[in-house]
């Protein structure tokens, strides 16, 4: 699995093999749960170190699951993360009143329900304040993810070059964990402008603020 990483350009420097003289998976971000981790691991893979799934691919002994390391133990991260699905519920619901954003009908479920990510939130209300905001919608789930991984992109049609270059500019001079990935392309009629922001989701951030 490291190799396969390595061979697809993640940084040799942030790998750090799970080996059968390795205690514990503590001390990394994410866990990538092969056969051979579940097998080494057992039950405790999902109860105490990782207990998230932020993606999953194949199924069977094939399985290969990119699951979020709970530095605090699986209760703690649970509470904290239903903490976070509140308040993700909250910014959502306050979006929706915001006569600068405009979101389809489509995502305002997405919103109300605390399917979007914090970071997306708290970018989205900073651009509000001097921009009008169309939103085309949200996206980015991690495929087999679990229900309650939020989503972390979000597509913007641009209202002109000036436009766009303005908003580029604010999300380009923000800092980590703000700092988001952006990308500008022409769907035919439309600039559409993604910003997406990296998993996992950091929790907490409208309380740490």
């Amino acid at each position: 699995m490291c190799a396969a990483l390595q061979q697809h350009g993640f940084p040799v420097a942030n790998l750090a093999p799970l080996s059968s003289g390795t205690g514990d998976p503590l001390g990394s971000g994410i866990v990538i749960s092969t056969d051979a981790v579940r097998s080494q691991l057992g039950p405790r893979l999902a109860t105490v170190y990782a207990p998230m799934t932020i993606a999953s691919f194949g199924s069977g002994p094939s399985l290969i699951q990119v699951r979020v390391i709970a530095p605090d133990g699986a209760s703690a991260y649970m509470a904290a993360e239903s903490a976070d699905v509140r308040a993700r519920q909250a910014a959502g619901r306050d979006m929706l009143t915001n006569r600068s954003v405009h979101v389809p009908a489509s995502a305002r479920g997405q919103l109300t329900t605390g399917q979007i990510d914090l970071r997306l939130l708290i970018t989205l209300a900073a651009l509000a304040n001097k921009h009008q905001l169309l939103i085309r919608d949200f996206g980015d789930a991690g495929p087999g993810a679990m229900p309650d991984v939020p989503l972390r992109s979000v597509s913007l049609i641009s209202a002109g070059s000036r436009y766009l270059r303005q908003v580029l500019a604010f999300l380009r001079s923000q800092r980590a964990p703000l700092l988001a990935q952006t990308s500008v392309q022409t769907d035919g009629k439309n600039t559409v402008l993604t910003i997406q922001f990296t998993a996992p989701s950091p929790m907490g951030l409208l309380t740490q603020n």
